[in-house]
């Protein structure tokens, strides 16, 4: 996340950048998303600061002057998808599968999510 994070707000400053492609170079995966075992060990604190960190990467990403592109195959999942709703447009293969799984265990999209996917979808 912190690689990713320095790496968005570096394109703020680099007026070469005409678009932004979000893509990953594992077959099949998208982004899976955090680890949800690692997540629910943590205490609110550990919480909070994670949640502010995810929040706060996607809307620089969300807000960034280039357009950006979510090309989406395989898995995107949790943060995955989260990152792919932060993006002004969005791809998908076929095999693309896609979902907020964390509300499986009681836990909320953090990083604005259930937010973002209702505006999307309708």
């Amino acid at each position: 996340c912190v690689q990713l994070k320095e790496l968005v707000s570096s394109l703020y400053s680099d007026s070469a950048v005409r678009v932004v492609i979000f893509r990953s170079l594992v077959p099949g995966v998208f982004c899976a998303g955090a680890d949800l075992k690692e997540r629910a060990q943590m205490n609110n604190a550990e919480s909070d600061l994670f949640v502010h960190s995810l929040r706060s990467l996607m809307t620089q990403i969300a807000t960034l002057p280039a357009p950006t592109i979510a090309a989406m195959d395989g898995v995107a999942l949790g943060g995955g998808l989260e990152l792919a709703l932060a993006c002004d447009l969005r791809t998908a293969s076929f095999s693309t599968q896609m979902g907020l799984i964390e509300t499986t265990r009681g836990l909320l999209p953090g990083a604005g999510g259930s937010q973002r996917l209702p505006r999307m979808v309708g």
